[in-house]
């Protein structure tokens, strides 16, 4: 065997949800890890580090560093904001 597994480190706060935009489906996967946060649209092969799931502007850069679609990632991060918020409204 050629690799040694040296640590585990546990994955928090993770959310998955579909969101449809101009006629594309985006499957979207946040959440906390080790290092801070990340977003993971396995549907488009996209993944990448992120901030808070409320900064937007943050959140837009990123996703538009993958290079998924010209005008997507600022839609995509409001989403993510979105359903991040709608998890922590009071019942």
């Amino acid at each position: 065997m050629d690799y040694k597994i040296k640590s585990t480190y546990p994955v928090t706060q993770t959310h998955e949800f579909s969101v449809d935009w101009n006629g594309f489906n985006f499957l979207i996967i946040y959440g906390h890890h080790i290092n801070g946060w990340f977003i993971a649209i396995p549907n488009w092969n996209k993944c990448t580090e992120a901030g808070e799931p409320a900064d937007v502007a943050y959140n837009a850069t990123k996703i538009a560093q993958t290079h998924i679609h010209d005008i997507a990632p600022m839609y995509l991060a409001q989403a993510i904001k979105e359903h991040w918020e709608g998890l922590n409204e009071e019942p």
